[in-house]
């Protein structure tokens, strides 16, 4: 599966679940939809939805938490 299969999946548990969103849910989500990627894999792809302005996040480091941008790019 490529990045943007990946991200498309990610868009989709966003959509679903608009937030907070961890890490772990997003390793469970993508195994579920039939991908096998792990955590390195889920934060890549986070930091990349939110490296284009789809979501951002609180917390720090360790317990970090995912949020959907709100139309027209704030919070």
């Amino acid at each position: 599966m490529t990045p943007r299969d990946r991200l498309a999946v990610l868009r989709r548990l966003f959509v679903e679940q608009p937030g907070p969103i961890t890490t772990g849910m997003v390793v469970a989500y993508y195994q579920a939809a039939g991908m096998a990627p792990g955590r390195n894999t889920a934060r890549h792809d986070l930091r990349r939805a939110q490296q284009q302005g789809l979501i951002y996040h609180t917390g720090a480091d360790d317990n970090r938490r995912w949020w959907l941008r709100s139309i027209g790019g704030g919070r």
